[in-house]
């Protein structure tokens, strides 16, 4: 798996971090909301494994074109 990730040096940064994009999927009737309120609460359960991790920030909600529309 880890074969498959992309690797390189970003000289923008301007703090002193990693940053991995990782790509979350969710079945077609959850929405962007739900989705990051799920990712809140799994990532508010850290632990001494993921103690090192700074924070997350969400950047692109991907739809499924064959999600049923819904008015909200």
């Amino acid at each position: 798996m880890s074969s498959e990730v992309y690797e390189f040096v970003d000289n923008s940064h301007k703090f002193d971090e990693n940053v991995l994009v990782v790509d979350f999927r969710f079945e077609s009737d959850i929405t962007k909301e739900q989705a990051i309120r799920m990712l809140d609460k799994m990532l508010s359960k850290r632990d001494n494994s993921t103690a090192k991790m700074t924070g997350y920030t969400p950047k692109l909600y991907a739809v499924s074109p064959w999600k049923e529309e819904v008015n909200e």
